[in-house]
């Protein structure tokens, strides 16, 4: 379950990262069938990222981004921006 997001609360990066990735595809209008299959990936793996129960690897997100048609560093930025990502000080 996803953390609050008051302004100094944390969500989990896994959780953030399946957030985003459900809204962009839902907003392509893809199916988590046709995700998988044109990333390469059952669509199983794609729940399990989308539940934030399991991490992609670097590969896995940067075949994910593509068949998403968003590059990796951005879809990754906001993924940071959601989990309100900060290096300690």
């Amino acid at each position: 379950m996803a953390a609050s997001r008051t302004t100094n609360s944390r969500t989990d990066p896994s959780v953030a990262f399946g957030e985003l990735l459900r809204t962009r595809r839902t907003r392509l209008k893809m199916s988590q069938d046709a995700l998988a299959a044109k990333a390469g990936y059952e669509r199983a793996f794609i729940s399990l990222i989308e539940r934030g129960k399991t991490n992609p690897s670097l590969r896995s997100i940067f075949d994910i981004c593509t068949a998403l048609d968003i590059r990796p560093s951005v879809f990754l930025r906001q993924v940071e921006k959601l989990a309100n990502f900060e290096l300690p000080a």
